[in-house]
C-alpha cells in the first residue's frame, strides 16, 4: 500500500495550523485545520485514522483531503453554503404579518395556507407555515374567554362605578 508523505504535501507549517486552529470560530472549519494539522504532525499515520480522530467518516476525511490538494488553503477553509431563497418576499412577509395581527387574524394554520396560496400564489406545507410563523413570530392569540349571555353595556356601566385607585 502506497504510503503519502503528508510532512511535504501540506505546505503550511505546524505553527500555522496551530495557530488558525485555535483561531477558527467555525467549527466545522477548526474540525478541517484539526485534520491537516494531525497528517502534517504525523500524529496519525492515514487520512482514515485523522478522520477517525476528528469525528467524521473517512469518506468525509478523503473529501477533504482531495478538497485541500485541488484549491490554496484559504479556498480550503471557505464553507459553500448557499441559504435558500425565501418564499415570500417582504413586502409579501409585511402583509402576512399585518393579516396576522388582525383581531381575526388566522384561526389555524390551515386558514394561513389558503390565504398563502389565494393571495400570493405560494404553497406551503403545514409544517411549512409552522417555521414560517416561528421565523416571522407569529404566535396563535387566543382571546379570553367570554360569557355568552354576558351584556358588554351592562359591564361598561358596572366599571364605570368602580372606585379608582
Amino acid at each position: 500500500m502506497l504510503k503519502l508523505d503528508f510532512l511535504s504535501l501540506i505546505k503550511e507549517d505546524v505553527e500555522l495550523l496551530q495557530k488558525r486552529e485555535k483561531q477558527e470560530t467555525v467549527a466545522r472549519l477548526r474540525l478541517r485545520v484539526q485534520f491537516l494539522r494531525l497528517l502534517k504532525t504525523q500524529e496519525v499515520d492515514s487520512i482514515k485514522a485523522a478522520a477517525k480522530v476528528v469525528g467524521v467518516t473517512p469518506k468525509r476525511g478523503y473529501e477533504w483531503w482531495n478538497l485541500y490538494k485541488e484549491k490554496n488553503f484559504n479556498e480550503y477553509l471557505q464553507l459553500n453554503y448557499k441559504p435558500r431563497r425565501a418564499r415570500l418576499s417582504d413586502e409579501q412577509q409585511e402583509q402576512l404579518l399585518k393579516r396576522a395581527g388582525v383581531k381575526d387574524g388566522f384561526a389555524s394554520q390551515a386558514e394561513a395556507i389558503k390565504y398563502l396560496a389565494e393571495e400570493f400564489q405560494v404553497s406551503y406545507t403545514q409544517a411549512g407555515v409552522c417555521l414560517l410563523f416561528q421565523r416571522l413570530r407569529i404566535k396563535a392569540k387566543a382571546p379570553r374567554p367570554e360569557n355568552i349571555g354576558a351584556d358588554e353595556q351592562q359591564q361598561g356601566e358596572y366599571k364605570k362605578t368602580l372606585p379608582r385607585k
